[in-house]
């Protein structure tokens, strides 16, 4: 099969090419500039022009590429296939509903565009209350995690065990959970070493936390060596579900500890320290700061656990059938 998948959103979409190709398909990725996407409704409304020029570039593309599938991501995106006038499978991934849909603005958009999609999917559990009211057999595909990079490997520098809070500073990610806790641990454990990544619209209130290293974001392909050099990871608290970050971490054989309440969407659950409160948040990291043995134990169930569930190979031979079904 020819197949393009167009934007690339949380590397999902680049993981899923990737994946397709290891199994015999020709797949394509085309990634979108977007200009404004991190600005307000207002910029962005100014910023159409540019939009719809890249748009036509992207769907004059399409009609010369003669692909089998074109699989969109990021919901309001499925416009590109409404203009374009061609079959589209359209994925969704978590603010581009969480939000879309409830803006006066965007809602009529991401309906349309749900609708109009020959088939819908999304990447975490927490979105099918909001994308299967509009589409009843949208279908969960779990984000690919590729296993073959983010995999152990022996830590950079030895020493103390060091911790990684690898969410985005953001009020839905609700780090103030996490920072909390952090306070509680660093006074019971004054030489741990805690890493922050330093982006997000909540960095400049948690900038100069005693305790706290902030670091830049680092390039997808670093991110492996980057979670091999701590021991434990912090996820999110807001959300319930987990992103790639987490997964990718469990894959790289380090305990997680987020808030997760969709165990039941897997025939397991995962091996997660999972909780939303900062006392627990604490408990956990204390226990684990304690206990290498622990960490190890849980480092490597949760990596089997992320092969068996999220492997991209698994989850782009998943994808592929759906393809050939809507095909026959």
């Amino acid at each position: 099969m020819r197949i393009l998948h167009i934007n690339d959103v949380a590397n999902v979409a680049s993981t899923l090419v990737a994946g397709l190709n290891r199994l015999g398909h020709q797949a394509e990725l085309r990634r979108l500039r977007l200009p404004a996407s991190r600005r307000g409704t207002a910029l962005k409304i100014l910023a159409l022009p540019a939009r719809l020029a890249e748009w036509a570039a992207v769907n004059r593309e399409v009609r010369a590429g003669h692909y089998d599938v074109v699989h969109i991501h990021y919901a309001y995106l499925g416009w590109l296939g409404i203009l374009g006038r061609y079959p589209y499978l359209l994925h969704c991934h978590g603010t581009d509903v969480r939000q879309g849909l409830y803006d006066p603005l965007r809602r009529p958009l991401v309906i349309q565009s749900l609708r109009r999609a020959r088939r819908v999917f999304f990447s975490t559990p927490d979105l099918a209350q909001h994308v299967r009211p509009i589409r009843p057999e949208a279908i969960f595909l779990p984000n690919p995690i590729a296993t073959d990079r983010f995999r152990p490997l022996a830590k950079g520098e030895e020493g103390p065990p060091r911790i990684l809070l690898i969410s985005q500073l953001s009020p839905v990610k609700r780090v103030c959970v996490a920072f909390e806790a952090l306070r509680q641990v660093l006074a019971t454990h004054p030489g741990t070493q805690v890493t922050a990544l330093d982006y997000g619209p909540e960095r400049a209130l948690y900038h100069g936390t005693p305790g706290v290293a902030f670091v830049p974001p680092v390039p997808h392909e670093a991110m492996p060596r980057l979670i091999n050099d701590h021991d434990i990871i912090i996820g999110q608290f807001g959300i319930g579900s987990m992103g790639t970050a987490e997964l990718e971490s469990m894959a790289c054989g380090k305990p997680v500890i987020c808030h997760f309440t969709y165990g039941d969407w897997y025939p397991e659950p995962p091996p997660l320290f999972a909780t939303d409160q900062p006392a627990q948040v604490a408990a956990y990291l204390a226990a684990l700061l304690e206990d290498p043995a622990l960490r190890r134990q849980r480092g490597e169930a949760g990596r089997a656990w992320v092969e068996r569930y999220h492997s991209y190979l698994s989850v782009a031979q998943r994808l592929a059938e759906i393809y050939a079904a809507d095909l026959c």
